[in-house]
């Protein structure tokens, strides 16, 4: 004696393999045109009876790996591509069948495959390296704290000198207030750009952009370029107005803003540059 879900199981499964034989049939021969709409028509009763039948679970992936072998034999390879991808997200694991499928409309259509992480489970995406994890994963960490961290330096500073600086700067040395104020907008003007590529490299990875490699590569070089720049000209600045031991913790921290920012890129930038995840997740 059956359980009624087992019941239930057992009359699908057996109209299934039905189905599947009369494809089989049709294929088979020449008119296969002509028979596989029976085919469509039969594939839609079960369909419209068992699609949404929680008690099947996961065995209804059969209903669009037929699906999509009508569509493949019709001639509708993108249908079929995009209803094999579901047979697998249904199943939630990949299979031979599938794959063989996937391979022929592939082969036939001539064109790339693209992976859309909505057609694949979580345990494929991490058996092919796609998706936010891993160091990658760090790596955008990094960059909402680096985003934040130069946004908030940006008007911790303030946007500029205010005249009285300038003029208490002139008259303690000719010229000393008109160039600190070309060196802070040097700094405001680099800082914005910083920021700007930064979110860029974030809105793009997390977009999957394949130009988020190219852009956070920039990113990391202007911000070794910036930061070693401004140290040398704040230092050339404070050393010719005697002025480095009371601003000796400014350029300490400027120092280590570079230090940090070749020690990234050093990291990161050959990272970018061959790893198997960001190659696999930037396809877009």
């Amino acid at each position: 004696m059956n359980l009624p879900q087992s019941k239930t199981r057992s009359v699908y499964v057996n109209q299934i393999k039905i189905i599947e034989a009369s494809l089989k049939d049709a294929t088979s021969v020449e008119d296969n045109k002509e028979r596989l709409p029976q085919v469509q028509k039969s594939l839609d009763i079960l369909a419209e009876k068992y699609q949404y039948n929680k008690e099947l679970g996961t065995a209804i992936y059969k209903l669009y790996e037929l699906q999509a072998l009508v569509h493949y034999f019709n001639g509708n390879d993108e249908d079929a591509l995009n209803f094999i991808n579901q047979a697998i997200k249904t199943k939630g694991e990949d299979y031979s069948l599938a794959e063989k499928i996937k391979s022929q409309l592939l082969a036939k259509t001539h064109k790339p495959q693209v992976v859309d992480l909505k057609d694949m489970t979580k345990q494929e995406r991490r058996k092919k390296l796609i998706g936010l994890e891993g160091w990658l994963a760090w790596y955008v960490v990094g960059l909402f704290i680096s985003t934040g961290i130069t946004i908030f330096n940006f008007f911790n500073g303030g946007v500029g000198l205010s005249s009285t600086e300038i003029n208490s700067l002139n008259q303690y040395q000719s010229g000393l207030g008109d160039t600190s104020r070309t060196l802070v907008t040097f700094e405001n003007v680099a800082m914005i750009i910083y920021a700007a590529l930064l979110v860029a490299t974030i809105v793009f990875i997390l977009r999957r952009k394949k130009l988020a490699k190219a852009i956070a590569i920039a990113g990391m070089v202007f911000g070794v370029v910036y930061t070693i720049t401004d140290y040398a000209l704040a230092s050339s600045l404070f050393n010719s107005a005697n002025l480095t031991q009371y601003v000796q913790s400014e350029l300490s921290s400027t120092a280590g803003y570079a230090g940090r920012s070749v020690v990234a890129a050093l990291i990161w930038i050959p990272y970018f540059l061959v790893s198997k995840r960001v190659k696999a997740t930037l396809i877009e």
